[in-house]
């Protein structure tokens, strides 16, 4: 059987095993819609301190969809992968004729879709509810980042999947690595201020770059490439696919 069908088989086996999880869908899809509602919801949408160009709303949406891509590439993927080793999923997968790299492939792959899924979800209830979208010309740069994201978390996610001892333990430690890290990102709030030296700490790290990549297609007085949060993404992806390809392991 050629590659492509087999990568195209492996994609829906992991496409309905995430669906028909009504936990690790809700969880993962359901969740980001429902902060972008309650909380825009509850928020004011007042202009954003010193400016009269644009409202925290238009700077809200798009930090609940770094939100939303970090969820589905790094924490689900992490956790789907780390519950299949200590299943045994992933050792029986190495003892079939199954290419591992197509079985791999068909995981990013269903990541991929279900990724953007929830990016257009996200966009469009920003739109709908709260009147919120992209600026048209910004779409490229919108586009770009979002890649630079998914490829950076996912390889993050299959990194740090390798240091999940058990599958009791998966959530903690997946939830534990980047909700934290989240908050005093500014995900939930673009007015969130830190002190300089934590936020040159904070910068450093892939989930505020991905959050003010995607701000810069929102915000009106953002113009050409995100370059710096861009950078910061490439860097990380790099390091991901590193100590992937070093520590990822098929058996318990």
């Amino acid at each position: 059987m050629r590659t492509g069908a087999l990568l195209s088989g492996q994609v829906r086996l992991a496409q309905r095993s995430f669906w028909r999880n009504p936990e690790s869908a809700f969880f993962s899809f359901a969740m980001p819609l429902g902060v972008l509602l309650i909380f825009g919801a509850t928020s004011p949408n007042n202009p954003i301190p010193g400016r009269t160009d644009v409202r925290m709303l238009t700077l809200f949406v798009p930090g609940i969809l770094a939100f939303a891509v970090v969820v589905i590439a790094y924490g689900n993927l992490a956790a789907t992968l780390a519950l299949q080793r200590a299943d045994g999923v992933l050792k029986r997968v190495r003892a079939t004729p199954l290419d591992p790299a197509v079985y791999l492939g068909g995981q990013l792959m269903s990541v991929l879709l279900t990724t953007l899924v929830i990016a257009a979800s996200t966009v469009a209830l920003g739109g709908a509810v709260f009147g919120v979208l992209p600026r048209a010309v910004a779409l490229p740069q919108l586009a770009l980042t979002l890649a630079f994201g998914i490829v950076c978390f996912a390889a993050l996610g299959i990194a740090i999947s390798a240091a999940i001892p058990t599958a009791d333990s998966a959530g903690a430690v997946t939830n534990g690595t980047y909700l934290p890290l989240a908050m005093v990102s500014g995900m939930f709030s673009a007015q969130l201020h830190l002190p300089h030296a934590v936020d040159t700490v904070v910068s450093a790290f892939p989930l505020k770059a991905l959050a003010d990549g995607l701000r810069w297609s929102y915000d009106p007085a953002r113009h050409g490439m995100p370059m710096a949060a861009l950078l910061v993404l490439a860097i990380w992806s790099v390091f991901g696919v590193g100590l992937a390809r070093r520590f990822f392991r098929w058996e318990p």
